[in-house]
Protein backbone atom coordinates (compact mmCIF):
# COMPACT_ATOMS: atom_id res chain seq x y z
CA UNK A 1 0.00 0.00 0.00
CA UNK A 2 2.99 2.39 0.43
CA UNK A 3 4.60 1.63 -2.29
CA UNK A 4 1.44 2.26 -4.04
CA UNK A 5 0.98 5.91 -2.56
CA UNK A 6 4.24 6.77 -3.25
CA UNK A 7 3.36 5.56 -7.05
CA UNK A 8 0.55 7.87 -7.14
CA UNK A 9 2.27 10.84 -5.68
CA UNK A 10 5.40 10.22 -8.27
CA UNK A 11 2.52 10.10 -11.39
CA UNK A 12 1.11 12.86 -10.06
CA UNK A 13 4.13 15.04 -10.01
CA UNK A 14 5.06 13.58 -13.28
CA UNK A 15 1.49 13.99 -14.97
CA UNK A 16 2.41 10.74 -16.01
CA UNK A 17 0.67 7.23 -15.97
CA UNK A 18 1.51 4.66 -13.31
CA UNK A 19 3.52 1.75 -15.03
CA UNK A 20 2.45 -0.67 -12.82
CA UNK A 21 -1.18 -0.58 -13.72
CA UNK A 22 -2.79 -3.54 -15.02
CA UNK A 23 -3.25 -3.80 -19.01
CA UNK A 24 -6.99 -3.08 -19.20
CA UNK A 25 -9.08 -5.95 -20.70
CA UNK A 26 -12.75 -4.28 -20.05
CA UNK A 27 -13.58 -0.21 -21.23
CA UNK A 28 -16.94 0.89 -20.09
CA UNK A 29 -18.47 3.86 -21.10
CA UNK A 30 -21.40 4.42 -18.82
CA UNK A 31 -23.72 7.42 -20.54
CA UNK A 32 -27.12 8.54 -18.64
CA UNK A 33 -29.93 10.88 -20.29
CA UNK A 34 -30.91 14.09 -19.25
CA UNK A 35 -28.41 14.31 -16.07
CA UNK A 36 -27.58 17.55 -14.69
CA UNK A 37 -23.66 17.52 -13.14
CA UNK A 38 -25.10 19.44 -10.10
CA UNK A 39 -27.84 16.30 -9.04
CA UNK A 40 -23.91 14.15 -8.00
CA UNK A 41 -22.89 14.89 -4.60
CA UNK A 42 -19.25 14.60 -6.28
CA UNK A 43 -20.71 17.96 -8.15
CA UNK A 44 -21.89 19.32 -4.97
CA UNK A 45 -25.68 17.98 -4.04
CA UNK A 46 -26.65 17.50 -0.53
CA UNK A 47 -29.33 15.60 -1.59
CA UNK A 48 -27.82 12.18 -1.47
CA UNK A 49 -29.09 10.94 -4.68
CA UNK A 50 -26.30 9.60 -6.31
CA UNK A 51 -23.72 7.17 -3.95
CA UNK A 52 -22.80 5.08 -6.78
CA UNK A 53 -21.52 7.62 -8.83
CA UNK A 54 -20.03 9.20 -6.20
CA UNK A 55 -18.23 6.27 -4.99
CA UNK A 56 -17.13 5.92 -8.99
CA UNK A 57 -15.71 9.65 -8.95
CA UNK A 58 -13.45 8.97 -5.70
CA UNK A 59 -11.90 6.42 -7.87
CA UNK A 60 -11.71 8.48 -11.08
CA UNK A 61 -10.44 11.85 -12.24
CA UNK A 62 -13.34 14.04 -12.44
CA UNK A 63 -13.75 17.47 -14.71
CA UNK A 64 -16.16 19.88 -13.16
CA UNK A 65 -16.22 21.98 -15.61
CA UNK A 66 -17.34 19.95 -18.56
CA UNK A 67 -19.48 20.53 -21.84
CA UNK A 68 -22.14 18.73 -24.15
CA UNK A 69 -22.31 20.04 -27.90
CA UNK A 70 -25.75 19.61 -27.78
CA UNK A 71 -28.76 19.41 -25.24
CA UNK A 72 -30.50 16.49 -26.96
CA UNK A 73 -29.54 13.15 -27.39
CA UNK A 74 -28.40 12.08 -30.85
CA UNK A 75 -25.98 14.97 -31.79
CA UNK A 76 -24.25 14.67 -28.19
CA UNK A 77 -24.19 11.36 -28.35
CA UNK A 78 -22.66 11.14 -31.78
CA UNK A 79 -19.86 13.65 -30.70
CA UNK A 80 -18.31 11.61 -27.74
CA UNK A 81 -18.35 8.36 -30.11
CA UNK A 82 -16.61 10.03 -33.33
CA UNK A 83 -14.98 13.16 -31.39
CA UNK A 84 -16.37 15.47 -34.43
CA UNK A 85 -19.08 18.35 -33.83
CA UNK A 86 -22.39 17.79 -34.30
CA UNK A 87 -22.63 19.71 -37.33
CA UNK A 88 -19.28 18.07 -39.18
CA UNK A 89 -21.42 15.02 -38.79
CA UNK A 90 -24.62 16.34 -40.50
CA UNK A 91 -26.49 15.55 -37.54
CA UNK A 92 -28.86 18.37 -36.30
CA UNK A 93 -31.76 16.62 -35.05
CA UNK A 94 -32.59 13.40 -33.75
CA UNK A 95 -34.12 12.21 -36.93
CA UNK A 96 -30.33 12.85 -38.29
CA UNK A 97 -28.17 9.64 -38.56
CA UNK A 98 -23.88 8.96 -38.37
CA UNK A 99 -22.45 9.44 -41.81
CA UNK A 100 -21.66 6.13 -43.03
CA UNK A 101 -17.59 5.38 -42.43
CA UNK A 102 -17.01 8.18 -40.05
CA UNK A 103 -15.01 6.37 -37.32
CA UNK A 104 -16.24 5.29 -34.42
CA UNK A 105 -14.96 4.12 -30.99
CA UNK A 106 -16.83 0.97 -31.87
CA UNK A 107 -14.96 0.56 -35.21
CA UNK A 108 -11.32 1.98 -33.95
CA UNK A 109 -11.33 -0.59 -30.86
CA UNK A 110 -13.04 -2.88 -33.39
CA UNK A 111 -9.91 -3.27 -35.43
CA UNK A 112 -7.87 -2.96 -32.92
CA UNK A 113 -8.87 -6.37 -31.30
CA UNK A 114 -11.51 -5.32 -28.85
CA UNK A 115 -15.05 -7.23 -28.54
CA UNK A 116 -17.49 -4.20 -28.93
CA UNK A 117 -21.26 -4.50 -27.50
CA UNK A 118 -23.47 -1.80 -26.50
CA UNK A 119 -26.79 -1.63 -24.89
CA UNK A 120 -29.03 1.07 -25.01
CA UNK A 121 -32.58 2.21 -23.21
CA UNK A 122 -33.21 5.60 -25.41
CA UNK A 123 -35.23 4.95 -28.70
CA UNK A 124 -33.65 7.63 -30.32
CA UNK A 125 -30.06 5.62 -30.16
CA UNK A 126 -31.43 2.63 -31.54
CA UNK A 127 -29.56 0.86 -34.54
CA UNK A 128 -30.72 3.38 -37.59
CA UNK A 129 -29.68 6.38 -36.20
CA UNK A 130 -26.00 4.53 -36.91
CA UNK A 131 -24.26 5.28 -33.82
CA UNK A 132 -24.54 0.84 -33.71
CA UNK A 133 -21.37 0.46 -36.25
CA UNK A 134 -18.57 -1.27 -35.02
CA UNK A 135 -20.60 -3.24 -32.53
CA UNK A 136 -20.67 -7.23 -32.88
CA UNK A 137 -23.60 -6.63 -30.20
CA UNK A 138 -26.06 -4.00 -30.33
CA UNK A 139 -28.88 -4.74 -27.77
CA UNK A 140 -31.61 -1.91 -29.10
CA UNK A 141 -34.31 -3.95 -27.30
CA UNK A 142 -37.34 -1.43 -25.68
CA UNK A 143 -39.66 -3.56 -23.71
CA UNK A 144 -41.70 -1.12 -21.96
CA UNK A 145 -42.95 2.26 -23.39
CA UNK A 146 -42.57 6.24 -21.36
CA UNK A 147 -46.11 7.58 -20.10
CA UNK A 148 -47.72 10.21 -21.69
CA UNK A 149 -46.03 9.66 -25.38
CA UNK A 150 -46.02 6.02 -25.14
CA UNK A 151 -42.36 6.28 -26.40
CA UNK A 152 -40.68 2.98 -26.45
CA UNK A 153 -37.89 2.57 -24.16
CA UNK A 154 -36.16 0.73 -21.37
CA UNK A 155 -36.19 1.37 -18.18
CA UNK A 156 -32.44 1.44 -15.48
CA UNK A 157 -32.91 -2.45 -14.34
CA UNK A 158 -33.50 -3.91 -17.41
CA UNK A 159 -30.79 -1.85 -19.01
CA UNK A 160 -28.63 -3.15 -15.94
CA UNK A 161 -29.82 -6.49 -16.79
CA UNK A 162 -28.64 -6.74 -20.64
CA UNK A 163 -25.27 -4.70 -19.70
CA UNK A 164 -24.29 -7.70 -17.31
CA UNK A 165 -25.53 -10.64 -20.27
CA UNK A 166 -23.92 -8.78 -22.95
CA UNK A 167 -20.83 -8.77 -20.39
CA UNK A 168 -21.07 -12.40 -19.76
CA UNK A 169 -21.17 -12.77 -23.36
CA UNK A 170 -17.86 -11.22 -24.42
CA UNK A 171 -15.83 -12.51 -21.23
CA UNK A 172 -16.93 -16.19 -22.30
CA UNK A 173 -14.30 -15.29 -25.26
CA UNK A 174 -10.61 -16.36 -24.66
CA UNK A 175 -8.61 -13.62 -23.69
CA UNK A 176 -10.98 -11.25 -24.69
CA UNK A 177 -10.95 -7.57 -24.36
CA UNK A 178 -14.27 -5.95 -24.17
CA UNK A 179 -15.40 -2.23 -25.07
CA UNK A 180 -18.74 -2.07 -23.38
CA UNK A 181 -21.51 1.04 -24.13
CA UNK A 182 -24.22 1.36 -21.83
CA UNK A 183 -26.53 4.23 -22.19
CA UNK A 184 -29.94 4.55 -19.48
CA UNK A 185 -32.82 6.36 -20.06
CA UNK A 186 -33.61 7.23 -16.83
CA UNK A 187 -33.77 10.19 -15.57
CA UNK A 188 -35.66 11.43 -19.14
CA UNK A 189 -38.59 12.81 -18.86
CA UNK A 190 -41.82 12.09 -18.68
CA UNK A 191 -40.39 11.47 -14.93
CA UNK A 192 -42.10 8.40 -13.87
CA UNK A 193 -39.89 6.55 -11.24
CA UNK A 194 -40.48 2.94 -9.75
CA UNK A 195 -43.54 3.05 -7.07
CA UNK A 196 -42.79 4.96 -3.96
CA UNK A 197 -39.55 6.40 -5.19
CA UNK A 198 -41.32 9.74 -6.11
CA UNK A 199 -42.58 10.22 -2.29
CA UNK A 200 -38.99 10.26 -1.36
CA UNK A 201 -38.30 13.29 -2.48
CA UNK A 202 -41.97 14.99 -2.45
CA UNK A 203 -41.88 15.98 1.26
CA UNK A 204 -38.26 18.15 0.61
CA UNK A 205 -39.41 19.42 -2.70
CA UNK A 206 -42.81 20.81 -1.60
CA UNK A 207 -40.57 23.10 1.37
CA UNK A 208 -38.49 24.94 -1.56
CA UNK A 209 -39.76 28.09 -1.98
CA UNK A 210 -41.32 27.48 -5.41
CA UNK A 211 -42.23 23.61 -4.56
CA UNK A 212 -46.06 24.61 -4.44
CA UNK A 213 -46.27 26.53 -7.07
CA UNK A 214 -48.62 25.46 -9.84
CA UNK A 215 -47.28 25.68 -13.61
CA UNK A 216 -49.96 25.63 -16.87
CA UNK A 217 -49.57 23.78 -19.43
CA UNK A 218 -47.56 24.79 -22.28
CA UNK A 219 -48.86 24.05 -26.05
CA UNK A 220 -45.18 22.25 -26.88
CA UNK A 221 -42.13 20.54 -25.47
CA UNK A 222 -40.36 23.47 -25.24
CA UNK A 223 -41.40 24.12 -21.58
CA UNK A 224 -41.26 27.77 -21.61
CA UNK A 225 -43.61 29.08 -18.45
CA UNK A 226 -45.01 25.76 -18.78
CA UNK A 227 -45.02 21.96 -18.13
CA UNK A 228 -44.15 20.90 -21.63
CA UNK A 229 -46.56 18.61 -23.50
CA UNK A 230 -44.72 15.16 -23.21
CA UNK A 231 -44.19 16.07 -19.40
CA UNK A 232 -47.47 16.51 -18.03
CA UNK A 233 -49.08 13.76 -16.09
CA UNK A 234 -52.97 14.62 -16.01
CA UNK A 235 -53.99 16.39 -13.06
CA UNK A 236 -50.31 17.18 -11.68
CA UNK A 237 -49.57 21.00 -11.95
CA UNK A 238 -47.28 21.40 -8.97
CA UNK A 239 -43.72 22.08 -9.09
CA UNK A 240 -42.68 19.65 -6.53
CA UNK A 241 -44.10 16.74 -7.97
CA UNK A 242 -42.46 16.91 -10.82
CA UNK A 243 -38.87 17.68 -9.57
CA UNK A 244 -39.45 14.83 -7.11
CA UNK A 245 -40.25 12.65 -9.96
CA UNK A 246 -37.12 13.20 -11.40
CA UNK A 247 -34.83 13.29 -8.23
CA UNK A 248 -36.51 10.12 -7.85
CA UNK A 249 -35.20 8.97 -11.28
CA UNK A 250 -31.60 9.81 -10.92
CA UNK A 251 -31.62 8.03 -7.65
CA UNK A 252 -33.20 5.06 -9.31
CA UNK A 253 -31.05 4.77 -11.78
CA UNK A 254 -28.12 5.68 -9.51
CA UNK A 255 -29.40 2.47 -7.78
CA UNK A 256 -29.25 -0.11 -11.13
CA UNK A 257 -25.60 1.55 -11.72
CA UNK A 258 -24.69 0.40 -8.44
CA UNK A 259 -25.42 -2.72 -9.55
CA UNK A 260 -23.96 -2.81 -12.93
CA UNK A 261 -20.39 -2.15 -10.97
CA UNK A 262 -21.48 -4.94 -8.30
CA UNK A 263 -21.80 -6.97 -11.25
CA UNK A 264 -18.44 -6.58 -13.03
CA UNK A 265 -16.96 -6.52 -9.94
CA UNK A 266 -18.48 -9.96 -8.77
CA UNK A 267 -17.33 -11.32 -12.22
CA UNK A 268 -13.71 -9.88 -11.07
CA UNK A 269 -13.47 -7.71 -14.14
CA UNK A 270 -13.55 -4.43 -12.22
CA UNK A 271 -9.72 -4.41 -11.15
CA UNK A 272 -8.40 -3.38 -14.81
CA UNK A 273 -11.76 -1.72 -16.00
CA UNK A 274 -11.36 2.18 -17.10
CA UNK A 275 -14.74 3.73 -16.90
CA UNK A 276 -15.58 6.63 -18.79
CA UNK A 277 -18.64 8.13 -17.21
CA UNK A 278 -20.93 11.12 -18.76
CA UNK A 279 -24.26 12.59 -19.24
CA UNK A 280 -25.66 13.51 -22.51
CA UNK A 281 -26.97 16.89 -21.17
CA UNK A 282 -28.88 18.30 -18.44
CA UNK A 283 -32.52 19.65 -17.68
CA UNK A 284 -34.20 22.54 -17.24
CA UNK A 285 -35.85 22.59 -13.73
CA UNK A 286 -37.30 26.18 -13.76
CA UNK A 287 -34.01 27.74 -14.74
CA UNK A 288 -34.11 30.83 -16.53
CA UNK A 289 -38.64 30.36 -16.62
CA UNK A 290 -37.76 26.92 -18.63
CA UNK A 291 -39.47 23.59 -16.67
CA UNK A 292 -38.59 20.32 -17.12
CA UNK A 293 -37.18 20.14 -20.88
CA UNK A 294 -33.77 20.59 -22.42
CA UNK A 295 -32.96 21.23 -26.36
CA UNK A 296 -33.92 24.42 -27.13
CA UNK A 297 -31.15 26.32 -24.72
CA UNK A 298 -27.31 26.32 -23.75
CA UNK A 299 -27.51 27.60 -20.35
CA UNK A 300 -25.50 24.93 -18.27
CA UNK A 301 -28.48 23.62 -16.67
CA UNK A 302 -29.34 22.04 -20.25
CA UNK A 303 -25.39 21.39 -21.38
CA UNK A 304 -22.65 21.59 -18.39
CA UNK A 305 -22.79 17.70 -17.87
CA UNK A 306 -21.17 15.46 -14.85
CA UNK A 307 -17.92 13.53 -16.41
CA UNK A 308 -15.26 11.31 -14.87
CA UNK A 309 -12.94 8.78 -16.30
CA UNK A 310 -11.37 5.92 -13.98
CA UNK A 311 -8.07 4.52 -15.27
CA UNK A 312 -6.92 1.59 -13.41
CA UNK A 313 -3.70 2.33 -11.09
CA UNK A 314 -4.53 6.25 -11.29
CA UNK A 315 -4.97 8.24 -8.02
CA UNK A 316 -8.26 10.05 -8.47
CA UNK A 317 -8.12 13.97 -8.76
CA UNK A 318 -10.83 16.84 -9.41
CA UNK A 319 -9.95 18.97 -12.50
CA UNK A 320 -10.99 22.76 -13.49
CA UNK A 321 -9.62 22.48 -16.50
CA UNK A 322 -12.33 22.96 -18.90
CA UNK A 323 -13.27 19.71 -21.31
CA UNK A 324 -16.16 18.76 -23.96
CA UNK A 325 -17.67 15.43 -25.10
CA UNK A 326 -15.72 15.62 -27.95
CA UNK A 327 -12.23 14.63 -25.53
CA UNK A 328 -13.92 10.96 -25.00
CA UNK A 329 -12.56 9.66 -28.20
CA UNK A 330 -8.88 11.06 -28.57
CA UNK A 331 -8.18 10.74 -25.32
CA UNK A 332 -9.58 6.89 -25.08
CA UNK A 333 -7.38 6.11 -28.07
CA UNK A 334 -4.44 7.55 -26.61
CA UNK A 335 -4.88 6.09 -23.34
CA UNK A 336 -5.58 2.60 -24.90
CA UNK A 337 -2.39 3.22 -27.48
CA UNK A 338 -5.04 2.62 -29.99
CA UNK A 339 -4.42 4.79 -33.38
CA UNK A 340 -6.77 6.75 -35.15
CA UNK A 341 -7.71 9.43 -37.75
CA UNK A 342 -7.50 12.66 -36.53
CA UNK A 343 -8.12 14.83 -39.33
CA UNK A 344 -11.02 16.99 -39.03
CA UNK A 345 -11.48 16.19 -34.71
CA UNK A 346 -11.68 18.85 -32.52
CA UNK A 347 -11.67 16.75 -29.00
CA UNK A 348 -8.04 16.62 -27.10
CA UNK A 349 -6.46 14.01 -25.15
CA UNK A 350 -6.92 14.90 -21.94
CA UNK A 351 -4.18 13.09 -20.56
CA UNK A 352 -1.63 14.22 -22.34
CA UNK A 353 1.34 15.82 -20.63
CA UNK A 354 0.50 19.02 -18.93
CA UNK A 355 -2.85 18.65 -20.37
CA UNK A 356 -4.10 19.74 -17.20
CA UNK A 357 -2.73 23.16 -17.80
CA UNK A 358 -5.01 23.71 -20.95
CA UNK A 359 -8.41 23.71 -21.12
CA UNK A 360 -10.69 22.74 -24.15
CA UNK A 361 -12.89 25.15 -26.14
CA UNK A 362 -16.59 23.52 -25.47
CA UNK A 363 -18.49 24.90 -29.07
CA UNK A 364 -22.54 24.74 -28.44
CA UNK A 365 -25.64 24.86 -30.66
CA UNK A 366 -28.98 23.93 -30.87
CA UNK A 367 -28.73 23.13 -33.98
CA UNK A 368 -32.35 22.02 -35.04
CA UNK A 369 -34.17 23.44 -32.54
CA UNK A 370 -37.40 25.73 -32.75
CA UNK A 371 -38.01 28.85 -32.80
CA UNK A 372 -34.56 30.66 -32.76
CA UNK A 373 -30.78 28.96 -33.18
CA UNK A 374 -28.23 29.49 -30.72
CA UNK A 375 -24.53 29.15 -30.49
CA UNK A 376 -22.42 29.44 -27.17
CA UNK A 377 -18.82 29.42 -27.02
CA UNK A 378 -16.88 28.82 -23.39
CA UNK A 379 -13.23 30.41 -23.24
CA UNK A 380 -10.85 31.46 -21.24
CA UNK A 381 -13.19 31.98 -17.62
CA UNK A 382 -16.42 32.86 -19.74
CA UNK A 383 -19.17 31.93 -21.52
CA UNK A 384 -20.81 33.40 -24.71
CA UNK A 385 -24.70 32.69 -25.99
CA UNK A 386 -25.77 34.30 -29.62
CA UNK A 387 -29.29 33.68 -30.06
CA UNK A 388 -30.46 33.94 -33.95
CA UNK A 389 -34.04 34.75 -34.40
CA UNK A 390 -35.49 36.26 -37.66
CA UNK A 391 -31.87 37.31 -38.76
CA UNK A 392 -30.99 38.79 -35.79
CA UNK A 393 -28.60 38.22 -33.26
CA UNK A 394 -28.25 38.95 -29.55
CA UNK A 395 -25.10 38.37 -27.60
CA UNK A 396 -24.97 37.41 -23.65
CA UNK A 397 -21.42 36.79 -21.93
CA UNK A 398 -21.00 35.66 -18.60
CA UNK A 399 -18.09 34.80 -16.14
CA UNK A 400 -18.23 30.63 -16.32
CA UNK A 401 -20.94 29.25 -13.63
CA UNK A 402 -22.05 32.74 -13.31
CA UNK A 403 -25.44 32.88 -15.72
CA UNK A 404 -27.45 34.93 -13.61
CA UNK A 405 -25.31 38.02 -14.18
CA UNK A 406 -25.05 39.15 -18.09
CA UNK A 407 -21.76 41.10 -18.66
CA UNK A 408 -21.85 42.29 -22.15
CA UNK A 409 -23.29 45.95 -21.16
CA UNK A 410 -20.05 46.33 -18.76
CA UNK A 411 -17.23 44.33 -21.27
CA UNK A 412 -18.47 45.14 -24.19
CA UNK A 413 -14.48 44.77 -25.50
CA UNK A 414 -14.44 41.27 -24.32
CA UNK A 415 -18.22 40.53 -25.70
CA UNK A 416 -17.46 41.54 -29.10
CA UNK A 417 -13.99 39.14 -28.48
CA UNK A 418 -16.27 36.55 -28.08
CA UNK A 419 -18.29 36.54 -30.59
CA UNK A 420 -15.47 37.10 -33.20
CA UNK A 421 -14.17 34.49 -31.39
CA UNK A 422 -17.58 31.79 -32.01
CA UNK A 423 -17.85 32.92 -35.51
CA UNK A 424 -14.46 31.66 -36.23
CA UNK A 425 -15.05 28.90 -34.93
CA UNK A 426 -18.82 27.99 -36.23
CA UNK A 427 -17.09 28.67 -39.63
CA UNK A 428 -14.39 26.34 -39.15
CA UNK A 429 -16.65 23.34 -38.89
CA UNK A 430 -16.69 21.51 -42.18
CA UNK A 431 -18.37 18.14 -43.01
CA UNK A 432 -16.13 15.63 -42.62
CA UNK A 433 -17.54 13.79 -45.31
CA UNK A 434 -19.87 13.14 -48.47
CA UNK A 435 -20.66 9.87 -47.78
CA UNK A 436 -24.29 8.87 -46.90
CA UNK A 437 -26.08 8.95 -43.71
CA UNK A 438 -28.31 6.40 -41.49
CA UNK A 439 -31.93 7.63 -42.67
CA UNK A 440 -35.16 7.34 -41.28
CA UNK A 441 -38.47 5.40 -42.45
CA UNK A 442 -41.45 7.70 -43.24
CA UNK A 443 -42.71 5.30 -40.42
CA UNK A 444 -39.89 6.47 -38.26
CA UNK A 445 -40.38 10.25 -39.00
CA UNK A 446 -44.31 10.13 -38.56
CA UNK A 447 -43.72 8.18 -35.17
CA UNK A 448 -41.61 11.06 -33.76
CA UNK A 449 -43.67 13.55 -35.32
CA UNK A 450 -46.73 11.78 -33.49
CA UNK A 451 -44.22 12.20 -30.40
CA UNK A 452 -43.20 15.60 -30.30
CA UNK A 453 -39.89 15.07 -31.76
CA UNK A 454 -40.15 16.63 -34.92
CA UNK A 455 -42.83 19.79 -35.52
CA UNK A 456 -45.51 19.05 -38.48
CA UNK A 457 -44.44 21.23 -41.05
CA UNK A 458 -40.88 21.16 -39.81
CA UNK A 459 -37.91 19.08 -41.00
CA UNK A 460 -36.14 19.89 -37.96
CA UNK A 461 -36.54 18.29 -34.54
CA UNK A 462 -38.08 20.77 -31.74
CA UNK A 463 -37.32 18.37 -28.56
CA UNK A 464 -34.92 15.33 -27.99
Amino acid sequence: MIRRLKLFAACALLGAGCTDAPAPRLVLLLTVDTLRADELGAYGSSRGLTPHLDELAGQSTLFTAAYAPAAFTLPSIAALLTGHHPEALGIRSNESGLPIGVPTLATALGESGWQAGAVVGNFVLRRESGVARGFQRFDDDFPSHEAVRHWPERDAANTTDAALELLDGCTQLPAARCFLWVHYQDPHGPYEPPPGWRDRYLAAERAAPDGRRQLPVGRDHRGLGAIPTYQYMEGRSEVAWYRAGYRAEVAYMDEQLGRLVAGIEARQRWRDAVVIFAADHGEALGDHGVWFAHGAGLTDDQVRVPFMIRRPGEPPARRDDVATLLDVFPTLLAHLGVASETAGRSGRDLFARAAAAGASVPYMATLGALPESQFALVADGFKFITVERDGVFDGRLYALGREDTELGAASPQLAAQMRERLGRLRSGVVPVTEAATAELSEADRERLRDLGYIERGEESASHP
